[in-house]
């Protein structure tokens, strides 16, 4: 997806980006943003866009979204004809729902062009059944909409009564500390929400039956995970070091990741070559979520060997969300290579590698150049803090 706005063919990469949306996760992959300053930079024309709204029917909103959150955001950009087209989607289009998700998640509800009236023709055109279909939680625009529109009020009165009452929210630490030892064991062998908690105060207390508890497959869940774990064996520290070391090479694929956690937290140089082992089977098997811990291990320990796996890791995932790990990686086990992914870093899809990128910019006259333009990004206000403090950190050590 990486392209400048001279190379041969980067509108038609665009396009195929906001079209096809090739997102690995959709739930914390970041396109939107990326994607509609491409368009604004390279002066895009909407039309190919629109099309694929136009001609989409699927029952499935997916294959629309990422259009629509583009769209969103492009008049911050400069690019008011965008309000046109996702103001008609939101009142005519088929998952017109999801365009007003779009606009409430987006900040576009400030725009005039696409906000001054949207709510009665919202409401001119969908009757009760479509909008309580459409009107799932306490979202924007709906609590906006509901200030004036007496139908939408009705709709989110009448749901929020029918639900039963979630549980109070309250701080469970306090609770969790005043418990015997004996007492949490019991609440992790009975199971429910409290197993989590009291598997993670017992590791905080330097309890080593927590790698009993990680060697027991019956507390695992459908996933064959086991929730707390990593988080206690996080507070046992280099105590776990030796029980992890084992687990690593006992065929158990939790344990294994129980393990690796462990080691590429606080394990030391030793361990390199089970890191090394565990980054080139998940970038081979593309398990990007599993090769950022890994990563980060080899980064901590300063592995120059994992320079080049690393590389291909930032290079291939699919998975735009693990590159800050990679990143990471790469400046531990090779700070001269990394710098030029740190430039590049600065135009990554993702605000987490962008602001790792501020954090690491070197300092030439194109970095500076690029921090300046992030710190009045309207696309960018992720990264406006990070671009200012390097900014600032430039100037004090007298460049300008």
């Amino acid at each position: 997806m990486h392209r400048t706005s001279t190379a041969p063919g980067a509108a038609d990469a665009v396009y195929e980006c906001v079209i096809t949306d090739p997102r690995w996760d959709r739930q914390v992959d970041q396109r939107d943003g990326y994607l509609a300053g491409l368009i604004a930079r390279l002066d895009l024309p909407l039309a190919p866009i629109e099309q694929h709204l136009l001609t989409y029917d699927g029952e499935d909103a997916e294959p629309v979204e990422l259009a629509l959150r583009v769209l969103a955001l492009l008049p911050m950009a400069g690019r008011l004809d965008a309000a046109a087209v996702l103001r008609g989607y939101a009142i005519d289009g088929p998952h017109w729902s999801t365009a007003l998700e779009a606009i409430g998640d987006s900040g576009a509800m400030t725009l005039p062009a696409i906000w001054d009236g949207l709510a009665d023709d919202i409401m001119a055109n969908r009757d009760d059944a479509q909008l309580a279909q459409a009107i799932w939680c306490d979202s924007e625009p709906w609590t906006t909409f509901a200030r004036s529109q007496p139908r939408v009020r009705r709709i989110i009165v009448e749901r929020n009564a029918s639900r039963p009452p979630g549980p109070a929210r309250r701080d469970t630490r306090p609770g969790i500390v005043a418990i015997g030892t004996e007492d949490l064991i019991g609440l992790v062998a009975a199971g429910g929400s409290g197993r989590r908690r009291a598997l993670e105060e017992l590791g905080r207390r330097g309890d080593r039956v927590v790698f009993d508890f990680a060697e027991d497959p019956g507390l695992r869940n459908a996933a064959g995970w086991l929730p707390g774990i990593p988080q206690a064996l996080h507070h046992l520290g280099r105590d776990a070091l030796p029980r992890a070391r084992t687990w690593i090479g006992s065929g158990d694929d939790t344990l294994v990741a129980f393990g690796e956690r462990v080691v590429a937290e606080v394990g030391d140089r030793g361990d390199a070559p089970a890191l090394l082992a565990a980054l080139h089977r998940t970038v081979a098997a593309g398990e990007w979520c599993a090769a950022e811990v890994p990563a980060r291990g080899l980064g901590r320990l300063g592995i120059q060997e994992a320079a080049s796996e690393l590389m291909a890791a930032w290079e291939g995932t699919l998975h735009s969300l693990a590159r800050e790990a990679f990143l990471d990686g790469l400046r531990g086990c090779a700070p001269r290579e990394a710098e030029a992914l740190v430039v590049e870093g600065l135009d990554d899809c993702e605000p987490t590698v962008r602001r790792r990128a501020c954090e690491a910019a070197p300092d030439t006259a194109a970095v500076r150049s690029r921090l300046r333009e992030l710190t009045a990004d309207p696309l960018a206000a992720e990264v406006h803090e990070a671009a200012n403090t390097r900014l600032r950190v430039l100037a004090v050590r007298g460049i300008t």
